[in-house]
């Protein structure tokens, strides 16, 4: 394991410096394509592999850490394909052809001088830890430049994906017989043609998504593309976060969890029969007979929807569903009263004490589960929206603390382990200062994809304010939620982040604390989070484990 993290980021190191020794290579093998063109006369067949030799240029210098060079590629493109209704070389294109090639040569020695790439140096990381927490999505990438396949490669795999690489349509094609992917991103040029990418995927992958990278932003590229099946089209200089969340959006197999309902009645029978047809339509359900009782099952679990009998002893739905309105926590929560109550003046009254819906029993079965899961799927969405954060999807500041506070008693009331991660981004003002707020945004997002890909359904991921974070592991103890966390950090250290200004690197500091030993969910959460700043004080991008 050690052998393969090690070549990991030796990979890395070595397709920077490759790029940077063979691209005056390429520069030259560009203008001997030029000159071969403007000396033998065959202009029709010639002018195609220059402009396909500045496509390529264009798409890889800018991957690579080359954004100028890779600018003035694309001019030289553009400029010979407005040459081509001509039918010759013009003196005007000569002239600003010659003019590319020099401005290329010369930016990339001025980049030499200054630094063989700006991209950073990526530094060795020690042994690779395997969280064991997702199954391997087998993803075909198809592109003929290497370099940039590798580079597409190795991002990918930061979040979790198994990438097999092709460089000729045929070998994909071959491989499609055996293989089925999860999706398939594939170049739209190869030597076979501008378009031989959507031909080839054209019949082939009808039921699987396929992503489209290009150097070319015209119309009849992006319709060739949609013909050929498409879910999506990129321009290259592909920027891996969008791609990886489109990726994400096309092959998620997340299963959502069920929706959970809380049947209170007094009639143990009906309740349970109203139980089976929620658990046989995919809903959790929980009785609860005696309605004394309610508040407790409340404070243990979360329920999207209240089932409430009207007539109970002891009891009574209406000053059961004003008790329950009284705490803010369950204000929202849809209560649905269920009765055999048939008089409208009756249920209206129940209606005007907190109830949502009334449903006369007996109830048939398909339209009370329509009428509950409209209902129950509505509250989950709208609890979504008040307890996510908008930008990156995950719990915020106030909800993260009230998971903290249930999961820590649930913890002590089932003698089971937690574990609970601050994490903070390293230096995170200076991205939004060198790059702007946007590009930071964009490093807040990344992190919480991949925090979200690489951690079970059952763990909780907050983020607690800028470019602070929690993340608990119920049922975790501290060494293993060590490496889960750690798995994550050097996954996210290898994560370029492309920008105009060039590519650059982020990591993050963290602490993490195991509850045993605290008295109370404040004390577990400062433990982890002091812990977290010890971690800074020592270096940055590291776990530091609370001190008890």
């Amino acid at each position: 394991m050690a052998e393969e993290k090690t070549t990991f980021s030796e990979r890395m190191r070595i397709l920077r410096d490759t790029y940077a020794r063979e691209l005056p290579g390429k520069v030259e093998a560009i203008e001997g394509e030029w000159k071969f063109l403007l000396s033998s006369g065959e202009y029709q067949t010639n002018i195609h592999t220059v402009i396909r030799s500045f496509h390529t240029l264009a798409g890889s210098a800018a991957t690579f850490g080359y954004p100028h060079l890779s600018e003035v590629a694309r001019q030289g493109e553009k400029i010979l394909k407005s040459n081509m209704e001509y039918g010759q070389i013009s003196g005007v294109t000569e002239g600003q052809i010659n003019s590319c090639l020099q401005k290329m040569k010369a930016l990339y020695e001025c980049h030499k001088v200054q630094n063989s790439g700006d991209l950073p140096v990526v530094k060795s990381s020690p042994e690779s830890v395997t969280s064991g927490q997702c199954e391997k999505i087998t993803i075909f990438l198809v592109e003929d430049d290497v370099l940039l396949a590798n580079n597409m490669k190795l991002h990918l795999e930061c979040f979790g994906y198994e990438v097999l690489m092709f460089h000729d349509l045929r070998d994909m094609k071959q491989a499609m017989i055996q293989i089925t992917p999860a999706a398939i991103i594939m170049d739209m040029g190869f030597p076979e043609g501008e378009m031989a990418g959507a031909a080839a995927i054209t019949n082939i992958a009808k039921h699987i998504p396929v992503l489209f990278i290009s150097q070319r932003d015209d119309m009849i590229s992006r319709l060739e593309a949609v013909k050929a099946g498409s879910d999506a089209y990129f321009l290259k200089p592909v920027r891996m976060s969008d791609l990886i969340d489109k990726l994400e959006n096309l092959i998620s197999k997340v299963q959502h969890e069920p929706c959970r309902i809380l049947i209170v009645d007094d009639d143990e029978v009906v309740a349970e029969y109203h139980s089976v047809l929620l658990e046989q339509h995919g809903m959790r359900s929980c009785i609860v007979n005696n309605p004394l009782q309610v508040l407790e099952s409340l404070s243990k679990f979360t329920f999207d929807l209240i089932l409430l009998d009207l007539n109970m002893p002891g009891c009574d739905g209406h000053n059961l569903a004003k008790v329950i309105r009284q705490f803010p926590a369950y204000f929202s929560i849809p209560i649905v009263f269920l009765s055999s109550e048939t008089k409208l003046d009756v249920q209206l009254q129940a209606m005007g004490t907190g109830g949502d819906d009334f449903l006369t029993k007996p109830v048939e079965p398909k339209y009370f589960i329509s009428s509950v899961r409209i209902r129950a799927e509505r509250m989950r969405m709208l609890r979504s929206f008040m307890e996510r954060d908008g930008l990156s999807g995950l719990y915020t500041h106030s909800a993260m603390k009230g998971h903290i506070e249930q999961e820590f008693l649930r913890s002590v009331r089932n003698n089971s382990p937690l574990t609970l991660a601050v994490l903070d981004l390293d230096h995170f003002k200076t991205v939004n200062d060198t790059y702007g707020h946007v590009t930071g945004d964009m490093v807040i997002i990344v992190l919480s994809r991949l925090m979200k890909q690489r951690l079970r359904r059952t763990d909780i991921i907050g983020r607690m304010g800028g470019e602070e974070f929690a993340i608990l592991l119920p049922e975790t103890p501290m060494d293993f939620g060590y490496k889960i966390i750690e798995d994550i950090r050097r996954s996210f250290e290898h994560i370029s982040h492309q920008t105009q200004k060039g590519a650059f690197y982020s990591t993050f500091s963290c602490g993490i604390a195991e509850m045993t030993g605290y008295t109370n969910d404040l004390s577990f959460y400062k433990a982890a989070d002091m812990a977290m700043y010890d971690a800074k004080k020592t270096g940055r991008n590291r776990i530091s484990v609370a001190k008890k």
